[in-house]
This record gives structure tokens, sequence and C-alpha cells, in this order.
């Protein structure tokens, strides 16, 4: 219960974060140009976005598809591919305070992953996601600090490298905790995380087609907000948002808001502002793309639907059943 309640509460202070911060992006430029801007947006250009990131969705899902081989719970891509959007339906919407990933190993378990095999895959992903995204910012490093000019935004740039290099070097060192600290579930989990990523670190090949994978799931993300800013006949180059946008991507990782919302929207606004983009544009550019993004991951909500659906049936016929059974 008391469990329940603490994620009760983060959930709520996340959704005031959001709630907040969005109110804050929209109190600072004119909301009626920007809704304008978001209606004119052609459905074509909207249909070809909701295209690009449910393909980022299946390239996500072959990724996962391929560590849980490398860790030994090998499982069709179909099913990876299911676990990937229901996760992502979660994670999106606010239907439920479950987490995203939480949903993603309820979906592997029930394909007979084990518990602590689903867990540490799922925590994986993510690091590996997180890498893939330092490795494409650290790429850009040059090209972005030619762009942008303030010393406080070169100054924050240099700090988030810093500190996500250190996250990811800090990864390997976990499993070096001192057996007190063993007694503890969540260093357990950090422990078997850890020796996951070691040993798929030392396959140079494995390594880099697992970056390279979160690269490309970064990529989709350039592709779809450069849509978004052709529809608004934005003059924006590919080039510009491809160094500006992995930043943005980064900031709206913290865990401050749900899915990144209000966060993604104030970072976008500053960002492309450095480039001359009015606030309208980039907020309308961000509020399309986190819609986009709520579509493309629907067919996760309709398999968690037709599952709680199948699961209730099967209930049921084992009740009447029993009940059958003791009538006679």
């Amino acid at each position: 219960m008391i469990p329940d309640m603490r994620r009760l509460l983060i959930d709520a202070a996340r959704l005031a974060g959001s709630v907040a911060l969005i109110w804050f992006a929209f109190s600072r430029i004119d909301t009626a140009r920007a809704f304008e801007l978001l209606g004119s947006i052609p459905l074509g250009i909207v249909a070809s976005v909701i295209a690009v990131l449910a393909l980022q969705i299946f390239v996500a899902a072959i990724r996962v598809h391929r560590l849980l081989a490398l860790n030994r719970s090998p499982v069709s891509l179909l099913l990876a591919t299911d676990s990937v959007f229901v996760g992502i339906f979660f994670s999106q919407t606010l239907i439920s305070f479950i987490g995203g990933d939480a949903m993603r190993v309820w979906r592997l378990t029930a394909a007979g992953i084990r518990l602590p095999d689903a867990l540490n895959t799922v925590l994986l992903d993510r690091i590996v996601g997180f890498a893939g995204l330092i490795v494409l910012i650290a790429i850009e490093a040059p090209l972005l600090l030619v762009m942008v000019s303030a010393p406080a935004m070169t100054a924050s740039i240099a700090v988030t490298l810093i500190l996500g290099i250190g996250g990811l070097a800090a990864v390997f060192m976990v499993d070096r905790l001192p057996d007190s600290l063993l007694r503890w579930r969540v260093c357990r989990v950090a422990v078997g995380v850890s020796s996951l990523a070691k040993s798929i670190s030392r396959n140079g090949i494995e390594l880099a087609y697992l970056l390279g994978l979160s690269v490309v799931v970064q990529l989709t993300n350039v592709v779809a907000i450069y849509l978004i800013a052709h529809g608004l006949h934005s003059p924006i180059g590919f080039l510009e948002l491809l160094v500006l946008v992995p930043p943005v991507m980064l900031l709206a990782m913290l865990p401050i808001s749900v899915a990144g919302w209000g966060v993604r929207e104030g970072a976008m606004a500053a960002a492309l502002g450095l480039i001359g983009v009015s606030a309208e544009q980039s907020v309308a550019m961000s509020v399309c793309f986190g819609l986009c993004f709520i579509v493309a991951g629907l067919p996760g909500g309709i398999t968690w639907l037709v599952a709680r659906k199948t699961k209730g049936n099967k209930v049921g016929q084992a009740g009447g059943g029993e009940k059958a059974g003791r009538a006679e």
C-alpha cells in the first residue's frame, strides 16, 4: 500500500510539473497564434509524422528483441514489438498512473519471460537508448557549439554531456557494490543490469549495433520535427534540426513531467529561438510532435484492451466452470 501511495504521489508531482511547465511555456507566447499554426499543419504531413514515429517504435522494438536474446530470454519480434507499443501507449497518455516501463515488463512476463530478466532488459534498454542520444550529441557537439554562442547555453550543454557520460560509466561500476547493500532489492536489480551491460559491452559488434539502433531512433525524432516544420513553411534546415533537436529530447527525458510535456515545449522554443524560429512556431511543432506520438502509440492501447478482455473472459469461464462443478 505504501509503495503504491508513493508511486501515486510521484506521478501526481510529475503531472503537476507538466501542467506548470506547459502553462509557463504558453504564458510567454501568443497562444492563439500557436494554436492557429498547429491547426494549419496539413493532414498529409501529420500522417507522415505518425508513420515516422511508428517506424521509430518498431526500431526500438528491434533493440528490445536483441537485448532479450543477449539476456538469454529470446522472444519473437512480434512479442517485443507488442511490449514496446504498450509501453509507449502508457508512457504517452494519462489514462493510467502505471508507468510505461512497468507495462513493458508486464507484457514480457505474460509472454513467459522471467520477471528479473524482463526487468533487467527493459532497464538496460532505457540505458542503451540514453547512450545513443549521448553519442549523437557528442558527435554533433562541435557544430552545436558553433551554432550556440550563448556562454550559459554552451556551459549547460557541456555539463549535460559530462553528467551523461559519467552516468553511463557508473552503470558499469554498480556491480562492485558491497554485499551488505545487496539486501536491498533496488541494489540487486542495479547489479543485474550492470552485469548484463558489461557482458554485452565485451562484444564490440553487438554494442555498435545496439547504439546504432538508438541513434536511428533519435534521427527519426529529427525527421518528424523536420516534416512538421515543413508543414508550417518554416525555413529551418534539416542540419539545424539535427543539431538542436537531440539536446531538446535529452531535456525532455528529465523525470519532472509526464512524457516530457512542458519540458519539451520550453526547450524547443529556447533551442529553435537561437536560429530565429518564433516561439509560437516552436511550441506548435512540439505539441504536434507530442500528439502524433500519442496516435502512433495507439496500437499499444488496443493490444492492452484486448489482453484485458481476453484475461477477463478466461477468468469468467473458469468461474463458470467452478460453479457448474459445485452444482453437480
